[in-house]
Protein backbone atom coordinates (compact mmCIF):
# COMPACT_ATOMS: atom_id res chain seq x y z
CA UNK A 1 0.00 0.00 0.00
CA UNK A 2 1.16 3.67 -0.86
CA UNK A 3 2.62 5.58 2.34
CA UNK A 4 3.23 8.87 0.67
CA UNK A 5 2.11 10.62 -2.66
CA UNK A 6 4.75 12.84 -4.24
CA UNK A 7 3.87 16.76 -4.14
CA UNK A 8 4.16 16.63 -7.91
CA UNK A 9 1.25 13.89 -8.18
CA UNK A 10 -0.37 15.96 -5.96
CA UNK A 11 -0.11 18.93 -7.96
CA UNK A 12 -0.94 17.43 -11.33
CA UNK A 13 -3.94 16.49 -9.76
CA UNK A 14 -4.90 19.97 -8.78
CA UNK A 15 -4.45 21.21 -11.76
CA UNK A 16 -6.82 18.73 -13.50
CA UNK A 17 -9.58 19.23 -10.57
CA UNK A 18 -9.17 23.18 -11.26
CA UNK A 19 -8.30 23.25 -14.87
CA UNK A 20 -5.80 25.99 -13.67
CA UNK A 21 -1.91 26.33 -13.81
CA UNK A 22 -0.89 25.50 -9.96
CA UNK A 23 2.39 26.66 -7.85
CA UNK A 24 3.54 25.17 -5.32
CA UNK A 25 4.28 27.78 -2.29
CA UNK A 26 5.94 26.98 1.06
CA UNK A 27 5.32 29.37 4.08
CA UNK A 28 6.15 28.98 7.43
CA UNK A 29 5.90 31.01 10.94
CA UNK A 30 6.89 30.48 13.82
CA UNK A 31 4.51 27.68 14.88
CA UNK A 32 4.59 25.80 11.40
CA UNK A 33 5.04 25.08 8.35
CA UNK A 34 2.54 25.12 4.92
CA UNK A 35 2.68 24.14 1.43
CA UNK A 36 -0.15 25.36 -0.46
CA UNK A 37 -0.91 25.10 -4.12
CA UNK A 38 -2.07 28.11 -6.00
CA UNK A 39 -2.69 29.92 -9.15
CA UNK A 40 0.14 32.35 -10.58
CA UNK A 41 -2.21 35.30 -9.62
CA UNK A 42 -2.56 34.47 -5.95
CA UNK A 43 -0.64 36.82 -3.93
CA UNK A 44 -0.02 35.70 -0.81
CA UNK A 45 2.65 36.82 1.89
CA UNK A 46 1.73 35.90 5.84
CA UNK A 47 -0.97 33.28 7.77
CA UNK A 48 -2.19 32.56 10.90
CA UNK A 49 -4.28 30.22 12.32
CA UNK A 50 -6.97 31.16 14.28
CA UNK A 51 -9.45 28.14 16.14
CA UNK A 52 -12.33 29.47 15.07
CA UNK A 53 -11.92 30.17 11.34
CA UNK A 54 -9.12 27.56 10.28
CA UNK A 55 -6.15 29.44 8.67
CA UNK A 56 -6.23 32.71 7.57
CA UNK A 57 -4.14 34.50 4.60
CA UNK A 58 -3.23 37.62 3.94
CA UNK A 59 -1.57 39.84 0.92
CA UNK A 60 1.60 41.79 0.87
CA UNK A 61 -0.46 45.17 2.39
CA UNK A 62 -1.71 43.01 5.55
CA UNK A 63 -5.59 42.38 3.74
CA UNK A 64 -6.98 39.05 4.79
CA UNK A 65 -7.30 37.09 1.22
CA UNK A 66 -11.19 36.23 1.10
CA UNK A 67 -11.06 34.09 -2.33
CA UNK A 68 -10.19 30.14 -1.68
CA UNK A 69 -7.03 28.62 -1.87
CA UNK A 70 -7.11 25.21 -4.20
CA UNK A 71 -4.74 22.99 -1.52
CA UNK A 72 -3.57 23.54 1.82
CA UNK A 73 -0.83 20.59 3.12
CA UNK A 74 -0.13 21.06 6.68
CA UNK A 75 3.10 19.90 7.93
CA UNK A 76 1.44 17.17 9.87
CA UNK A 77 0.20 15.80 6.82
CA UNK A 78 3.85 15.10 5.24
CA UNK A 79 6.19 12.01 5.59
CA UNK A 80 9.75 13.12 4.45
CA UNK A 81 8.70 15.15 2.06
CA UNK A 82 6.04 13.54 0.78
CA UNK A 83 2.16 14.09 1.38
CA UNK A 84 0.90 11.20 3.74
CA UNK A 85 -1.48 9.12 1.86
CA UNK A 86 -3.70 8.11 5.19
CA UNK A 87 -4.55 12.09 5.24
CA UNK A 88 -5.95 11.79 1.71
CA UNK A 89 -7.93 8.88 1.94
CA UNK A 90 -9.04 10.28 5.63
CA UNK A 91 -10.38 13.50 3.82
CA UNK A 92 -7.86 15.69 5.66
CA UNK A 93 -6.33 16.78 2.61
CA UNK A 94 -8.65 18.38 -0.08
CA UNK A 95 -8.61 20.30 -3.28
CA UNK A 96 -11.02 23.07 -3.60
CA UNK A 97 -12.45 22.10 0.10
CA UNK A 98 -13.80 18.64 -1.57
CA UNK A 99 -12.97 15.68 -0.68
CA UNK A 100 -10.94 13.11 -3.60
CA UNK A 101 -13.15 10.84 -5.03
CA UNK A 102 -12.00 7.30 -5.94
CA UNK A 103 -11.39 7.99 -9.23
CA UNK A 104 -8.97 10.64 -7.94
CA UNK A 105 -7.36 8.59 -5.28
CA UNK A 106 -6.93 6.05 -8.07
CA UNK A 107 -5.21 8.39 -10.72
CA UNK A 108 -2.60 9.88 -7.93
CA UNK A 109 -1.62 5.71 -7.30
CA UNK A 110 -0.66 5.55 -11.08
CA UNK A 111 -0.19 9.00 -12.37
Amino acid sequence: MTQSIPLTNWKSLVEKKISKKILIKMMWNEQEKLTLFITPNMKINSFIYDEKEGYLFYDVAGKLIDYPIPSIITEQNMIDGEIDFQQIQKGKIQISKQRLSKEDIQNLINP
